[in-house]
């Protein structure tokens, strides 16, 4: 079988496991030298992160039109994550690419040759297992997330509508009563249901809004996420700026309810 090689590595990938391009091709050609396969070439996409579709690579697309025109029977990789960024984009291109134009897909590490029933099953089991595994990874960190804001603690981005203080294990957050106004009244409003996302996008835009990104423009998806974890984040307390300021023992100055109420804080304990 006539195939051609495909390697990729991103950039953090090279740093932290030491993947290289070199590994990758000489596991490659000694898989195809073993089963006596003709290796054609090898194609190499070097620091392309997972996440950017086969497609949207240029090693990636010659991998395509070699299979697309009958240049090669298949393509031969080290292991399935070189060529998919998620069990969907694998699926779609065995699905669509592979099987209209009868090219099979090799995994050196997976034991998988496609051209086979028992390949084709072990496919579809290792994409449906890697994409279990990423699922797992992003529910832990997002519960891990949650309940360390819930203490207080920084970690990962910022909120919108916080303000992080501190330095090292004392950083805190805190809410940022400029930003905090704008955040409840957009989750308020998504609650309603009165405005779609790009609705709201708009008409933050108008009233001057900046985003997060500091933008005019407000990106649908920030939106979308804002009240996920808005409850546990209305726990934390304001930051000691948008306090009412301190005055001397027997100073006889009152702070009103109005006033605390203007500033976005309790004026009571």
């Amino acid at each position: 079988m006539n195939l051609l090689g495909y390697v990729r590595v991103s950039t953090e990938e090279q740093a932290r496991d030491g993947i290289s391009l070199g590994q990758q091709v000489a596991r490659i050609e000694a898989y195809c030298a073993l089963h006596g396969h003709v290796l054609l070439q090898v194609v190499a996409d070097e620091g392309v992160s997972a996440s950017v579709a086969l497609a949207k690579r240029e090693g990636g697309r010659a991998v395509l039109q070699a299979l697309k025109t009958g240049t090669a029977d298949g393509v031969v990789v080290v292991r399935l994550d070189r060529l998919f960024r998620d069990a969907l984009d694998g699926l779609a291109f065995f699905r669509g690419t592979a099987e209209r134009h009868g090219a099979a897909v090799h995994s050196v590490s997976e034991l998988i040759d496609t051209s086979t029933p028992a390949g084709k099953l072990a496919l579809t089991i290792q994409l449906a297992a890697a994409q279990y595994e990423r699922d797992l990874a992003v529910l832990r960190a997002t519960e891990c997330n949650g309940s360390l804001r819930e203490q207080g603690r920084v970690y990962g981005g910022i909120p919108y509508g916080c303000v992080a203080v501190g330095k090292g294990d004392e950083r805190r957050l805190y809410r940022d009563a400029e930003t905090w106004k704008w955040r409840a009244l957009i989750v308020s409003e998504l609650r309603s249901g009165q405005f779609s996302l790009r609705e709201l996008a708009a008409h933050l835009a108008d009233l001057g809004v900046p985003s997060p990104t500091g933008k005019k423009q407000w990106s649908p998806n920030t939106l979308r996420e804002m009240p996920l974890h808005h409850d546990s984040l209305s726990d934390l307390p304001m930051h000691a700026s948008a306090l009412p300021e301190q005055r001397p023992h027997g100073a006889q100055c009152a702070v009103s309810d109005s006033a605390g109420n203007e500033a976005g804080v309790s004026t009571h304990a």
